[in-house]
């Protein structure tokens, strides 16, 4: 009895659950190894297809990381004669290389670029991107020399800088948001050839930051900068001072300068304007979340004129935008307004009041990090971040906070950033994702870099065991052929050097050719121990050995095939390496593609897997009970399986492309999930039940039941037999979860075949349609009224639980989004709108490429 009981309780908690579950979760991970995405906490996946909302940082997620420098603004600010928009903006950029000494130096010495001893500048995009433009270089103990002073750009100033050198810098933050150097300069001046040495402070920064720094604020110096940032430019604002013009300062003093000392009473130099262009995926994979019903969100350091120009380029916003912050001229630092990106609109508000519904309802929002602090505390923080759309000049600890805020607002959360400044955020959402700044060129190259290398060192071991036995060098390898001297056992050498050459040059382009002496350009393999042997077996070659170079080839392709086994064999033991930074290292997902659509994929295979979960669980609840049943009643009455049996039932045992605007289930403990399996394992006991009845009444039950006895067929037996077969086909049938979050049962071609197999076996049987098979399953003859019985029953248990899921289904189960993912109406018309003439598009296309088609064989027939 003991026994029996735990063979019933290991039933009912299936050991293979963990397994399935596993195996769902490995399946994902596998396929987003497929678009080089790599996962350090899989159990985080299941939460990628519950996500409601999607934040995306702005600077080398959404945008790319490789600044264009446009020039600088606001030179001719307070001059008559200038270009000026209607807002008195000065909208005229002059090239960075034409621009004065004091914004040279500024440009020159206000950065934080550092050169390694080996000779590369290392540092931030943007300065490396305006240090170029400017024609300056940076050498050793941070001395700075200009290529482009050209005599005539030269004469346009009173004095000349000789040489430049960094003596003390003052890193950029985010808090204070500006950096700052202290550098001597040698100029000459240019009437007297007196060469004097003065000490230059260069500050780059915000530009409201800058604004309260300077001795005189040119006039329109704020519509100046705005006009560039409606534009989606980046701009920084340029200052400077002289510490000394005639002298100069000592390390120690400069050392003992703080910063508040050197940040103060400058002057304009002008607006370094920068754009920064979208990544080419990105409309794209905002447009897929969009459409399925997912917040986007962005969260960014940047000028809110910048973000809500890029956002709107995105599509993330699409209606008017207000922005909150401080108003203009605010001594308090207490006060808040909306305004819009022309400042047209400015409408007060106080934090401490609810917010204004209208605006919530009409107007997409945009906030500053200034005016997300003065809502920190108050009672509408959480309305604010339920309509927020854009965070700009936000700190890297603010968005640490508004993830926070959003998770405790109940919504699942995914963080997609690439820097430093995103670690606190990427760490808090549900879901974090860094994206690293490669492409899919990148990958081939380091995938064919690391095979090469691979297949070298396998080489190299065969030549020293050939050699070894006093036997002459394997052929080499096509792969390689080109990193070896010719010979005859580098038969592939030419197709080889062609190949490497076409790759790098193109078509036509010249290959390096080993020198006779084992020698190469830029090929450090030549001298190796295989290079060698290959060397004395090309000076011992003779007549005779010519006569074998055919055989040799032949045998080139077998060491091929050899090369590549031991390679396989090898790759399997070493596992991939990924070169982190910061965001990886934070986040349980890294892309090594710096592409946005990383994110929908991520999502898609969330959802995959969350639905396969769920739907394991439902099958196997529903497998155990029905097995629990069989092993406790059904078996009292002596029912057993013939091993003919138990094959046949044992046969029975990937995601689509887009995503809908429908969720999965996000857990099993609700009404649908629960009511579904209690309420087709009530129809399958229920005719289990009826059907054991019935029989009983056609054939009377022996008194005399042998429980440990053989298996012998008989018409109970055959009865449960078949009607639990129809019952796992159902099992599978009703409750596999398939479009929209995966491929239907009908696309799943090995597991739709399998269920019209099995099906066409149990109503075969229960009909006698093919006798013998019924004989081979160990089935006893029915009369007519049983097999009409029979059928039915089998009929009544399959559409009956189909009706008990949709009835379920439809009525509990909650598929829609969270209110915050929601779309609007006119959202939706154009969203529908825009699929209406894609797909008026792709049949256009695909008439054309008919016609195309149709008069190339009629032309060919012509002919």
């Amino acid at each position: 009895l003991l026994l029996d009981c735990v063979l019933i309780v290991t039933s009912v908690v299936p050991p293979e659950l963990p397994m399935e579950l596993s195996l769902a979760v490995n399946t994902s991970l596998a396929a987003l190894s497929r678009y080089a995405i790599f996962c350090t906490e899989p159990f985080r996946i299941p939460y990628a297809g519950r996500v409601d909302i999607a934040c995306f940082d702005k600077t080398g997620t959404l945008t790319g990381e490789d600044l264009v420098v446009d020039g600088v603004a606001g030179l001719s600010l307070g001059q008559s004669g200038a270009t000026a928009e209607a807002d008195g903006a000065q909208s005229e950029v002059t090239a960075v290389i034409d621009t004065g000494l004091q914004t040279t130096l500024v440009l020159a010495t206000a950065h934080a670029l550092v050169k390694l001893d080996e000779g590369d500048v290392v540092g931030e995009p943007m300065e490396k991107a305006t240090l170029t433009s400017l024609g300056w270089t940076l050498g050793r103990n941070d001395t700075l020399t200009s290529k482009a002073l050209t005599a005539a750009r030269g004469a346009s100033y009173a004095t000349t800088p000789d040489a430049v050198q960094i003596k003390r810098r003052f890193q950029f933050s985010s808090a204070l948001k500006r950096q700052s150097s202290v550098a001597t300069v040698v100029v000459t001046n240019r009437e007297t050839g007196k060469k004097v040495r003065g000490t230059f402070v260069g500050v780059k920064g915000a530009p409201e930051t800058i604004r309260g720094m300077l001795v005189d604020t040119p006039p329109k110096y704020e519509e100046t900068f705005k006009y560039f940032t409606r534009n989606g430019g980046r701009v920084l604002a340029l200052a400077y001072k002289y510490l000394s013009k005639e002298q100069e300062i000592g390390q120690n003093r400069i050392n003992n300068l703080k910063r508040e000392e050197v940040e103060c009473d400058l002057h304009f130099a002008g607006f370094l304007v920068l754009q920064c262009p979208l990544k080419d995926d990105a409309k794209k994979a905002v447009r897929m979340l969009n459409e399925s019903s997912h917040r986007v969100i962005m969260i960014t350091g940047d000028n809110p004129l910048t973000a809500v120009h890029v956002a709107r380029q995105v599509e993330i916003v699409d209606r008017e935008v207000l922005i909150l912050d401080a108003p203009e001229n605010d001594e308090s630092g207490e006060k808040l307004v909306w305004k819009s990106t022309d400042e047209k609109v400015n409408i007060p508000v106080d934090p401490r009041q609810p917010l204004d519904p209208e605006i919530l309802k009409s107007k997409d929002l945009c906030i500053t990090g200034y005016a997300l602090a003065k809502y920190k505390d108050e009672k509408a923080l959480a309305e604010l971040l339920r309509h927020t759309w854009v965070y700009a000049r936000v700190s890297p600890r603010q968005k640490e906070e508004i993830l926070l805020g959003l998770k405790d607002a109940g919504y699942t959360t995914l963080m997609c950033g690439d820097g430093t400044n995103d670690v606190g955020a990427l760490k808090q959402a549900h879901i974090g994702v860094a994206l690293l700044n490669g492409s899919e060129d990148d990958l081939k190259r380091i995938a064919e870099h690391f095979r090469t290398t691979k297949m070298k060192e396998v080489y190299e071991k065969q030549v020293q065991v050939m050699k070894r036995f006093n036997q002459p060098a394997p052929p080499v390898p096509v792969l390689i052929a080109h990193l070896y001297p010719p010979g005859p056992t580098n038969p592939h050498y030419e197709k080889a050097v062609q190949r490497e050459a076409e790759k790098k040059g193109g078509p036509g382009a010249v290959y390096p050719t080993p020198a006779a002496n084992g020698h190469s350009d830029g090929i450090e393999t030549v001298m190796s121990p295989g290079a060698k042997a290959l060397q004395q077996s090309n000076k011992a070659q003779t007549l005779e050995e010519q006569r074998k170079e055919k055989a040799q080839n032949a045998a080139a392709s077998l060491a091929d095939k050899f090369t590549s086994s031991m390679m396989e064999q090898e790759d399997e033991n070493d596992p991939p390496t990924i070169k982190l930074g910061d965001a990886s290292v934070a986040a349980p997902f890294t892309s090594k593609l710096a592409n946005v659509i990383a994110i929908p994929n991520i999502i898609r295979q969330g959802r995959c897997t969350l639905v396969a979960t769920i739907q394991m669980y439902k099958i196997l609840a529903l497998n155990c009970l029905i097995s629990a049943y069989s092993l406790s009643v059904l078996y009292l009455d002596g029912i057993k399986f013939g091993d003919g049996q138990v094959t046949i039932s044992g046969m029975l045992m990937s995601s689509v492309e887009g995503l809908s605007k429908e969720r999965p289930q996000p857990n099993i403990f609700n009404p649908y999930i629960i009511g579904s399996v209690l309420g087709q394992f009530a129809i399958h006991i229920a005719t289990l039940i009826y059907i054991s009845r019935y029989v009983q009444r056609t054939e009377p039950k022996r008194a005399d039941v042998d429980l440990e006895g053989e298996f012998e067929p008989s018409l109970l037996n055959s009865a449960i037999y078949l009607l639990q077969l129809i019952q796992q086909i159902s099992t599978f049938a009703i409750n596999y979860q398939g479009r929209p979050f995966r491929e239907s049962i009908g696309e799943n071609r090995g597991m739709y075949y399998g269920i019209l197999l099995v099906t066409g076996v149990a109503f075969s049987c229960a009909t006698e349609f093919v006798p013998e098979l019924n004989t081979k399953l160990k089935l006893v003859p029915f009369t007519l009224d049983f097999k009409i019985t029979m059928t039915a029953t089998m009929i009544v248990d399959y559409c009956g639980c189909w009706v008990v899921e949709k009835v379920l289904k439809n009525a509990f189960s909650d598929f829609r989004p969270k209110d915050i993912a929601l779309r609007r109406p006119d959202q939706i018309e154009v969203e529908e709108k825009r699929r209406r003439e894609e797909q008026e598009a792709a049949d256009r296309e695909k008439e054309r490429a008919l016609e195309a088609q149709i008069e190339a064989l009629e032309a060919k027939k012509r002919s």
